[in-house]
């Protein structure tokens, strides 16, 4: 090979190399979404798992792969894409297919965050004066701080819609500030404003608690240009356009159940069942249900989390960085700070022993104070250095800032990753999994399995999506009692529900065992549940058989 040869094939390397060096920004998003995406991947449930919050993750699944209707608010967004993403994924079984969704949502974040981080720093005077290194490089940092804090990690990791609510969140912030940089000129930004929008009805359709990001941020955006004309709002368009094609996911809700699939919750192909499962009726006792006894232990525990996501350390330099944005950017402090009042209100009243995960938005907004408070130590202790002359602290000026960085990746991400590594990591989980498939195996064909509790979804995965020939009939007991689900099951298994109105669980549930009982077999899930004394009871596997 001659030299010129070499030359010539080197090329298309070195400008590969050199077009990375002048995009920066890119090779820094990648980089976050592929140690994020490793990080998560490592990390992640092999198939179905109860680990991580992860218990409603069955019934997710089974809905989606019946294309059907989960619990409320039915989740259009979550479902349609996640069932799309198994579609295309030729690997590994429909459990961890999902799993690998949101490990991929979760990961995505990531480098939207930084975007996010970035945009805003780069709003400081800091960007003036420093230059766009420093900002690039706090921002960049506290990505992976993100990226470790062990709700969202944790997450990422299970069947849930936590980590594409993250997504969407981020996504939003991250618009609201190009669009109000861009008002700040002088412009409208109907554009990105209208991108918002359907965003914001996209996100709905995925989790409802985004609007605690969406409501204060887009009231920050919006606020100049009411001060400016606000009658000019009043003739755009592309917002509403925007707003009502993000919304129109839900339109899957009535189509799906229309079909009356395996799991379709409510039937919100009726007006009366759409409004049930899009209010959630079900849930709206849990917002402000908790016993006011127990707000010190939620209080305490929030608290808890708070210092744990970002170390002590980014606890530290989140509450620098909020005193520097009120001083510097005090509309996006208020937006943040409503933002974050509310979702942790939201989260601490809610009467369910997994309302944590609601506060994930929480520590994004929060997580961009710490990338203001870590980018001013370090403009702070330049600033120092070169004040203090010819002395070892500014002879060494210029370390300064590399060190504090070093010391933020150590004192943020890494530390973050060895502490909850093992905590988290449920990659050899396989409890959810194997109950489910030894259950089916102790039911056998045609049975009767009356579930409570968490076991149930398990079970709906294993009898709808994995086993649907074994055709055993799983009833739901927390369910029994609305009407909407006994006629969806007397319509299910006709056979072995019976036809005639039956009020109350307790009625319902000793109509299917008497109707079943010396024809199909009928197990119980727990022998300790309140429905067990009625029966006769022999173990079998992980199940109760049902004797007489």
């Amino acid at each position: 090979m001659t030299a010129g040869e070499a030359t010539d094939e080197s090329g298309p390397r070195s400008r590969t190399v050199e077009a990375l060096k002048r995009r920066p920004v890119l090779l820094a998003c990648v980089s976050l979404f592929m140690l994020a995406l490793v990080l998560y991947a490592l990390t992640m449930a092999p198939g179905l798992t109860w680990e991580n919050e992860g218990g409603d993750g069955g019934d997710f699944l089974a809905a989606a792969h019946t294309w059907g209707i989960p619990h409320p608010t039915g989740y259009p967004t979550y479902i349609v894409l996640m069932r799309s993403f198994s579609e295309i994924v030729w690997f590994g079984d429909e459990a961890s297919r999902a799993n690998l969704f949101s490990a991929l949502a979760g990961a995505l974040t990531v480098p939207v965050f930084f975007l996010a981080a970035r945009k805003l720093l780069l709003r400081l005077p800091v960007a003036d004066t420093r230059g766009r290194t420093l900002p690039f490089a706090a921002a960049f940092i506290t990505a992976l701080a993100f990226a470790a804090s062990n709700l969202h990690w944790s997450q990422s990791t299970i069947t849930e819609v936590y980590t594409l609510n993250a997504l969407f969140a981020s996504l939003f912030i991250w618009l609201a500030l190009i669009a109000r940089s861009r008002i700040d000129r002088g412009e409208t930004s109907v554009g990105v404003r209208a991108w918002m929008a359907l965003l914001l009805g996209f996100a709905f359709g995925n989790h409802v608690t985004v609007s605690f990001v969406a409501v204060p941020f887009g009231a920050w955006v919006y606020w100049p240009l009411v001060r400016r004309d606000a009658r000019v709002l009043l003739r755009e368009w592309q917002p509403v356009v925007g707003l009502l094609a993000g919304l129109s996911i839900y339109v899957y809700a009535p189509i799906a159940s229309a079909r009356d699939p395996a799991v379709n919750w409510f039937f919100p192909d009726s007006f009366a069942g759409f409004r049930s499962m899009v209010s959630a009726s079900l849930y709206q006792s849990y917002l402000f249900g908790l016993a006011p006894e127990a707000y010190d232990d939620r209080v305490i525990a929030a608290f808890d989390r708070w210092l744990t996501q970002y170390t002590a350390l980014g606890a530290i330099l989140g509450l620098a960085g909020i005193s520097l944005l009120w001083s510097r950017q005090v509309g996006f402090a208020v937006a943040g700070g409503g933002s974050a009042l509310a979702l942790l209100i939201y989260a601490i009243t809610y009467n369910s022993f997994d309302s944590y995960v609601f506060l994930i938005p929480v520590f994004i907004v929060f997580g961009l104070w710490v990338a203001a408070g870590l980018l001013n130590l370090a403009v702070s202790l330049l600033t120092l250095a070169e004040r203090a002359g010819d002395g070892w602290f500014g002879q060494n000026s210029r370390r300064i800032a590399p060190a504090v960085m070093a010391a933020a990746v150590i004192g943020m991400p890494v530390w973050s990753v060895a502490f909850n590594y093992a905590g988290i990591d449920i990659s050899d989980d396989r409890e959810a999994s194997e109950y489910a498939e030894d259950a089916m195996a102790a039911a056998g064909p045609g049975a009767v399995v009356i579930a409570d509790d968490i076991q149930t979804f398990a079970l709906w995965y294993q009898s709808f999506v994995v086993q649907p020939e074994q055709d055993v009939a799983v009833i739901a007991t927390f369910l029994l009692a609305s009407n909407w689900y006994w006629e969806h099951i007397q319509r299910q298994f006709p056979d072995r529900v019976p036809q005639e109105y039956l009020p109350g669980t307790n009625l319902r549930l000793r109509s299917i065992a008497a109707h079943n009982l010396g024809l199909n077999p009928v197990f119980l899930t727990d022998d300790e549940n309140r429905f067990a004394v009625d029966f006769e009871l022999t173990a079998d596997g992980p199940l109760w058989r049902v004797e007489g």
